[in-house]
């Protein structure tokens, strides 16, 4: 075994937790077309046991898709696709500061929007809610995917500079 191999079957992992990532980004979308599918229903019902869970589901407040209403709400939807987007793109490189006012202040544009429509400022907007949980998710989704490349690229450069202790060649 060379020692690249170590750095390839990271490099691997990472592109791994991407795909995850993006896999569940989409659940939204996937998982009401697997439920019609017999091999995939019972995956299917798993998502739909989590969405449950997570979300208030309330059908005046989720997307519709192809005549389909999505399972969760629109908010929900938002942080789904923003997470899967983060993830897929990476991008742009956030700091540990960086990320921390992105979510502030995605958190206080989102309380924002809840409060507004809960005092009647204005009317309910699916639209406001999707751009409010992907404006939430998508630097989540670009950290964990930075958090993982650095940690890979950490731990090669650490295992570059460990000495060898291969057989001697003097002699």
């Amino acid at each position: 075994m060379s020692l690249r191999e170590p750095v390839r079957t990271r490099s691997l992992l990472a592109r791994a937790l991407q795909l995850v990532l993006v896999v569940i980004g989409t659940a939204p979308l996937w998982a009401a077309a697997l439920h019609r599918t017999a091999p995939f229903s019972s995956s299917a019902l798993l998502a739909e046991r989590w969405f449950r869970f997570q979300c208030e589901r309330d059908v005046a407040r989720s997307l519709e898709l192809f005549g389909n209403v999505l399972p969760v709400c629109a908010r929900c939807t938002g942080i789904y696709f923003g997470l899967a987007t983060g993830a897929l793109l990476a991008r742009p490189r956030l700091g540990t500061l960086a990320l921390r006012i992105w979510l502030l202040a995605a958190s206080a544009f989102m309380l924002f929007d809840v409060l507004s429509e809960a005092w009647g400022f204005r009317p309910a907007w699916a639209s406001l809610r999707l751009a409010t949980g992907a404006l939430f998710a998508y630097p989540v989704g670009v950290a964990l995917v930075q958090l993982l490349r650095d940690r890979i690229r950490d731990r090669a450069r650490a295992e570059s500079r460990r000495p060898c202790s291969g057989p001697s060649t003097s002699d």
